[in-house]
């Protein structure tokens, strides 16, 4: 009986033996067949890898030639940086420039939030360390009015009050040598091994039992709006850091409720973003593929609810009175909202995309921030898992203005005037610059024909005949009797 006993736990449809079991040979099996996709470029294999992208000779190489030749060659547009990480950092799932563009902030999928120089891409500060097990932060905010305070949100419940450090580096100038972060920190086998120093820039400012995956602060700065996995969202006040407002609708009252009726989320709010100009105004996009805007002076629910956006991650902003959405869907994933008609105001189909495109599936998009260009709400940029490359799309005319390729699925884009900085599931951090041809301005030298400007003047000689060259001495008394009429004019008033 023991024996029969003996063999049942130890029993494998594999027929292995004792000391192998199903889990390694899954493994094994997974990792055959991805190194066999890896290596042989013609054939292939159901396992696809997410975080890894080969360019195959089909759609890949050429087609990088051909965007290097349209938007980049004798350009102002170009890859400034191109760096590389630790891989134990995890994926890059958030990042904000501050508002002077000298640091970008980062947040990993670890749970890592790094402040790197705005230009050179370098690690100047560990804001907070990896943490295990490793929590993603999906959603940083930089606090307006108070200088050096950034908010993140993490996938353990809490929302960081973050104290950038005052570090001088410029960006036009920056130093060779600015590294100052410690590199051990970065590391994961640390954690087990050693013993790394605690970043206390990084505190607990508001904690839950859900999952925080976006936040937003009013443009008053008096409110947060973060929203969480179990379908709600919370404002708190900064002040007292208590919820004012919590808009939630508990699953077993959604089937008495009309779908024309609800005004609450059913899914995980993903996607959260403040008006910049209305401080009661805010836009949520949640996995029940809807967007809905939102006024907190209204405690019953939205005010306006949009259908059929399947929003997977934080790819909303606002802009005036228009949004803009970016589905994860292969095409019209691109979409613009008029928030004063309350209806969706065109489906963004772009007519110079190459044909061979897998689908758009856009993970991140954001309105290019450029006080000098951009303030219409004319450019977004767009990155996702399908078109292996960060699009500027120029809403007017549905074109791209340019495009970068990425080296796997693009999850984060942030912006600051010129430079544009984009991260996803490869280690790879890049930043561009972004110029489009039609913001030049020609300055041609054009003669200004006007009597209050140069004075012509013809000099007579006694029997009125015209000089070439007159007398010093009678140019010096009429030069000195030639002015301008509002000046003539006041002096005779004044005589």
């Amino acid at each position: 009986m023991a024996s029969s006993l003996f063999n049942i736990s130890t029993y494998s449809r594999f027929n292995l033996s004792e000391s192998e079991s199903d889990i390694q040979v899954f493994v094994k099996e997974y990792g055959y067949r991805i190194k066999k996709q890896l290596e042989d470029e013609t054939e292939k294999t159901p396992f696809i890898s997410f975080a890894e992208k080969t360019f195959t000779s089909d759609n890949g190489y050429s087609w990088l030639h051909e965007n290097q030749s349209r938007f980049l060659n004798n350009t102002p547009n170009e890859s400034l940086l191109n760096l590389s990480y630790l891989s134990e950092c995890g994926f890059i799932c958030s990042m904000i420039y501050t508002p002077g563009g000298n640091y970008l902030i980062v947040g990993h999928s670890s749970g890592m939030i790094q402040m790197r120089h705005g230009s050179t891409g370098t690690v100047l500060c560990t804001l907070r360390n990896i943490q295990f097990p490793p929590k993603p932060v999906y959603a940083l905010e930089y606090s307006r009015f108070e200088e050096r305070i950034c908010y993140a949100a993490c996938t353990d419940g809490a929302v960081y009050r973050i104290e950038i450090p005052n570090l001088n580096t410029s960006v036009d100038d920056p130093p060779e040598f600015c590294i100052r972060a410690d590199p051990a920190v970065e590391s994961m086998t640390t954690q087990f091994y050693g013993t790394p120093g605690i970043s206390s820039n990084a505190t607990p400012f508001i904690t839950q039992r859900s999952a925080a995956l976006s936040l937003s602060v009013t443009a008053d700065e008096t409110k947060i709006v973060v929203g969480y996995a179990d379908s709600s969202i919370k404002v708190y006040d900064l002040e007292t850091q208590e919820a004012d407002l919590t808009y939630k609708v508990h699953k077993l009252r959604l089937q008495f409720i009309p779908k024309k009726l609800q005004r609450m989320h059913f899914g995980q709010v993903c996607a959260l973003r403040c008006h910049d100009q209305r401080s009661f105004v805010f836009a949520s996009g949640a996995w029940d593929q809807t967007l809905r805007i939102w006024d907190i002076r209204c405690k019953v629910g939205c005010v306006m609810t949009f259908e059929g956006v399947d929003i997977c991650s934080d790819s909303i902003d606002l802009n005036r009175d228009h949004c803009i959405a970016g589905s994860w869907q292969p095409t019209e994933a691109l979409t613009v909202w008029d928030l004063v008609a309350r209806k969706r105001l065109n489906v963004v189909r772009v007519q110079n995309r190459r044909p061979n495109v897998d689908g758009e599936y856009i993970h991140a998009c954001r309105y290019w921030r450029s006080t000098m260009y951009n303030r219409k709400g004319k450019y977004a940029i767009i990155g996702g898992s399908g078109t292996n490359c960060v699009e500027v799309v120029n809403l007017h005319n549905r074109y791209i203005a340019c495009s970068y390729p990425a080296a796997g699925s693009v999850l984060a884009v942030a912006s600051h005037q010129e430079r544009i900085a984009f991260g996803g599931t490869a280690p790879v951090l890049n930043i561009v610059s972004f110029h489009d041809p039609k913001h030049e301005d020609y300055d041609e030298e054009v003669e200004v024909e006007s009597g209050y400007t140069k004075a012509e003047v013809t000099w007579y000689d006694e029997d009125d005949l015209p000089l070439s060259e007159p007398d010093p001495e009678k140019r010096e008394k009429a030069t000195s009797s030639i002015s301008h009429p509002l000046v003539s004019s006041i002096s005779q008033r004044n005589a």
